[in-house]
């Protein structure tokens, strides 16, 4: 799975990571986890096309 969402910060809320190379890198942040969940799932229907 490329995408993950991440741990809560204080300042910019959840963050969404996407897999580089082996490494998670941080890519956007959401207000709540639901929506970062659904930031991902969206980015997985755009490939889909």
């Amino acid at each position: 799975m490329p995408y993950k969402v991440g741990r809560k910060t204080k300042t910019k809320g959840w963050t969404i990571m996407k897999n580089e190379k082996g490494k998670w890198k941080v890519i956007a942040h959401s207000k709540s986890k639901k929506k970062a969940q659904a930031s991902i799932r969206a980015r997985y229907a755009r490939f889909r096309d």
